[in-house]
């Protein structure tokens, strides 16, 4: 019988799936990784009996999670229609394991107009937003003195593989509204407008359990242009930030996101701003000296692997009291 196991993809480069991954073993939860960035050497069957055989490991997944596994990192061989196409079947390969696993994690990611009508619909507040190919003729429609211009997917490209170009949020003037820097005329962007507020949030969800920060910073690219000025502490969320968290989370069947929340200086109630279904954790953690997320990712995974292969059996002793010595122990 094959064994059952999860599925853990990513990238070499991803400190947060290498942790988990790690204390998963640590407590009996086998876990067999693949990388984007590694694949040329990999020898893949999936069987019509629904295992799986990588390099002659023969497994079904109970979980499959989706993380940094984009084939912009890969570098096959061969003509350029060839590595298109290469790129494009690991692409859907991926997709489609995480469909067929008992449980998938990051494989609902909808993007930012699927997110806001669904945040909309469920009476939470979103900023004031449109998408356009040119800000500066689309402000007319979304008058507003400042906007946050930002990109429609993630914040980072991989023109080639290892080699990262940033195109973070920009809060603009009216008068100064443009294109993001860097980007040709005519890309598609998230105009929205700049929403007053006193508290940022972080907001993770792993499971049915919450953990928050509260950020602050004088700017949306600190976090990447500047670290060392933001200020990050733990906090127990405000139960309408931690309820519109659940209820997105709830309606595009995320079992894991990170969610930035604003607190709106007006009238005080949380603005929901996006979801990223792959968000990292690591960095808020070292900032705020905590390790929780990490504690819950790991204790979320383990218990939809536990479900797959049915075993309900309490832990013999608790993650909590096995991993309390913490990233050091």
């Amino acid at each position: 019988m094959a064994e059952r196991c999860v599925l853990l993809l990513t990238r070499r480069g991803d400190r947060e799936a290498t942790e988990a991954a790690g204390l998963l073993r640590r407590i009996g939860v086998p876990v067999h990784r693949l990388d984007a960035d590694r694949l040329a050497e990999v020898r893949a069957v999936h069987g019509p009996d629904g295992v799986l055989a990588l390099d002659g490991h023969r497994f079904a997944p109970t979980v499959t999670w989706l993380r940094h596994f984009s084939l912009r990192a890969a570098l096959p061989a061969g003509p350029a229609g060839g590595r298109m196409v290469y790129r494009d079947a690991w692409t859907a390969l991926a997709r489609q394991l995480a469909a067929a696993s008992p449980a998938a994690i990051g494989a609902a990611d909808p993007g930012q107009l699927v997110q806001r009508d669904l945040a909309r619909a469920l009476g939470v507040r979103v900023p004031r937003g449109l998408v356009t190919t040119d800000p500066a003729d689309a402000a007319r429609l979304l008058p507003a003195e400042r906007y946050v211009l930002k990109v429609l997917d993630r914040h980072y490209v991989e023109p080639e593989p290892g080699r990262l170009d940033w195109h973070l949020p920009r809060v603009v003037d009216r008068v100064r509204l443009a294109g993001l820097p860097g980007l040709p005329r005519g890309t598609p962007v998230m105009l929205q407008e700049y929403v007053e507020h006193d508290t940022e949030y972080r907001v993770y969800l792993a499971g049915d359990e919450l953990h928050a920060f509260e950020v602050a910073k004088e700017r949306p690219e600190d976090i990447w242009t500047r670290p060392d000025e933001v200020m990050v502490r733990q906090v127990t969320p405000p139960a309408a930030v931690a309820s519109a968290a659940r209820a997105v989370a709830r309606a595009t069947g995320a079992l894991y996101g990170a969610f930035d929340f604003l607190r709106a200086r007006d009238r005080g109630e949380p603005v929901f701003l996006e979801m990223n279904a792959h968000g990292d954790w690591h960095w808020f953690e070292r900032r705020a000296g905590v390790d929780v997320v990490t504690r819950a990712v790991v204790r979320t995974v383990r218990d939809l692997h536990r479900s797959a292969v049915g075993d309900a059996r309490p832990a013999a002793v608790s993650l909590l009291a096995f991993l309390g010595a913490g990233r050091g122990g």
